[in-house]
């Protein structure tokens, strides 16, 4: 371990939290809420709720910001809810980590079995969107 000064350094990455303390669960009739989520950054941990997004406007924007903002997106003026992954030079493995930053923002558990259909900048809204529509409904995230 690295030491400065009488402090041990900690590896700077984020601590991740089970899917089972992402959902809601029931216990004896009461809905406990989601856990917030901790992270380090520049050092420090800090604590950090989940991004609720309820209109069809803000899913969008949400999305289109976070394929810009991925250091591998290519032509990022060219982007649109339309463009495939592909046109853009994404892959599988980037869209596992498009995914990924989902899962970490918005709370979501994205199962193995929906990743391969996620190519399109719009699959991702709708997906985003039916979770969403199913929270309201059924006032419990879908566990998958």
């Amino acid at each position: 371990m690295n030491m400065i000064r009488g402090f041990r350094l900690l590896a700077m990455r984020p601590i991740y939290t089970f899917a089972a303390d992402k959902t809601p669960a029931t216990t004896q009739g009461k809905q406990q809420q989601a856990k917030p989520i901790q992270v380090y950054k520049d050092g420090q941990l800090i604590t950090k709720n989940y991004l609720q997004l309820k209109k069809s406007q803000d899913i969008e924007g949400y999305v289109l910001t976070l394929v810009k903002n991925y250091y591998r997106t290519t032509n990022k003026s060219a982007l649109s809810l339309d463009s495939e992954l592909e046109q853009h030079g994404l892959d599988s493995l980037d869209s596992i980590e498009l995914s990924m930053q989902i899962e970490e923002d918005l709370g979501y558990v994205i199962s193995a079995e929906t990743l391969p259909v996620l190519n399109k900048l719009r699959h991702y809204v709708n997906y985003i969107k039916q979770v969403e529509q199913y929270k309201v409904e059924n006032n419990a995230a879908p566990l998958a």
